[in-house]
């Protein structure tokens, strides 16, 4: 196997794990937004969890994506970006449901 097959066959890799992790990661957020959305249906009346557990995934979640299509782009490893975020999401929504607790 040369070189440039080997590039290419870790290119598709990368393309598909990033794309993969994007769609997770968004899908993620979605689901962590509505589950928040009940908190504030709920006995939980805490703003500050609601924005944290609600919109910062999603916040994370785009930012996460926009970065992999960059770094996909410009040839470099990109499924580490959507990855992070979704992490972070998780975290973050970690925090917000024991703030809201």
């Amino acid at each position: 196997m040369t070189a440039g097959a080997a590039a290419a066959e870790r290119r598709t890799g990368d393309l598909i794990a990033t794309l993969l992790l994007i769609g997770f990661s968004v899908g993620a957020a979605v689901m962590l937004f509505f589950v928040s959305l009940l908190w504030a249906i709920g006995t939980y009346d805490n703003t500050l969890a609601i924005v944290l557990g609600g919109y910062l995934p999603l916040a994370l979640a785009v930012l996460g994506a926009v970065a992999g299509i960059v770094a996909l782009s410009r040839k470099h490893t990109a499924f580490w970006y959507p990855l992070i975020a979704l992490v972070l999401s998780a975290v973050v929504w970690l925090i917000a449901a024991a703030i809201a607790r």
